[in-house]
């Protein structure tokens, strides 16, 4: 719940407690939408696809001439679309370019825009506005409930790569050292080493293995969907079922990206944060499993005819369901 200059005491417990607020002119805002309706999750995943960037969609129900926020900037990209009603949107130019997160704690973001609004406009259902991160903005709804869904785009930017840079260094026993003491006010010693970790630093822009480690995990960490699940079969309690009928499919939505070193004959399996090994594994399995929408466990024996199917082909995939990278499918019962 939100109003301009307003607050909710608590938290509303009851539907007439709801209905109390939205009654006072409290609107209404349900969050990451796209974790409660299957139809804008598809939407989302759709355009995160599209333009490979995290995305969340909000919901917020306004009532007749209520403002929600006081005038604001965002540090995602916003697009508006409206559903219901109308909404007259007032936007203007940024003070502070490229906010990493709201406000920044910086001077020249003074909490108010410095020129007069760049749009000034009214939606209508169907209309799409997009407002840039940074740009501020407020919205008054019309004469009559509004309802209108906002899609965030939270592009990642070069300190998202410098945070993945430096938990990729602590493997290096150099950054884990600790900065040489100032002693008596000496900051030679401190300045020499922080100079030798820069040039280390400079001499990382020649390497190309770590700018593919990057790129893969940037491809496969883009989608914002939780993981599936899928119980029992996912808990490791139970052996996955060895009968050639059974049916595995591909997880929806979580990007996978495999690699193969063919000196050491393994698949290295990149899956959002997770990394899986797989040694001696053959090519044409892991191709089939992993590229297919779904398969039997009779086709995966096909695929490494010279595999046993009950020591090799289902821990292997048994492995990959564990790990959320396969789901087995149930037949419906009945």
């Amino acid at each position: 719940m939100a109003a301009k200059g307003r607050k909710v005491p608590g938290r509303p417990e009851t539907p007439e407690e709801w209905i109390r607020h939205c009654q006072d002119g409290y609107t209404l805002i349900i969050n990451q939408l796209q974790a409660r309706l299957p139809a804008i999750a598809e939407l989302a995943s759709s355009i995160e696809r599209a333009i490979g960037h995290r995305s969340q969609v909000n919901m917020y129900c306004s009532w007749p001439e209520q403002q929600g926020f006081d005038q604001h900037h965002d540090d995602h990209e916003v697009f508006i679309l409206q559903i219901e009603g109308t909404k007259r949107w007032v936007v203007s130019e940024e003070t502070y370019k490229y906010p990493l997160d709201k406000y920044n704690n910086v001077s020249d973001d003074t909490g108010e825009p410095k020129g007069p609004p760049y749009i000034e406009t009214e939606l209508h259902p169907g209309d799409v506005l997009y407002i840039p991160r940074g740009h501020w903005h407020y919205a008054v709804a019309g004469d009559e409930p509004s309802l209108h869904l906002t899609l965030g785009v939270t592009c990642r930017t070069g300190v998202y790569w410098l945070k993945w840079l430096a938990d990729e260094l602590m493997d290096e026993e150099e950054w884990r050292r600790n900065l040489p003491p100032v002693v008596g006010g000496d900051t030679t010693q401190l300045a020499d080493h922080v100079r030798g970790l820069m040039g280390r630093l400079a001499a990382l822009a020649d390497d190309d293995e770590l700018v593919k480690a990057y790129v893969s995990h940037h491809l496969t960490t883009q989608d914002s969907r939780h993981r599936e699940i899928s119980l029992p079969s996912q808990s490791g309690f139970q052996p996955l079922s060895t009968s050639s009928d059974t049916r595995l499919r591909k997880v929806h939505f979580n990007p996978v990206k495999v690699d193969y070193d063919a000196d050491s004959e393994q698949h290295r399996i990149l899956f959002g944060a997770k990394k899986i090994t797989l040694d001696g594994a053959p090519a044409e399995l892991i191709e089939n499993i992993l590229r297919r929408e779904s398969f039997t466990l009779g086709e995966a024996v096909g695929w490494a005819p010279e595999f046993d199917p009950a020591e090799d082909i289902a821990p292997l995939l048994r492995l990959l369901v564990e790990q959320g990278l396969l789901l087995e499918e149930h037949p419906p019962s009945g």
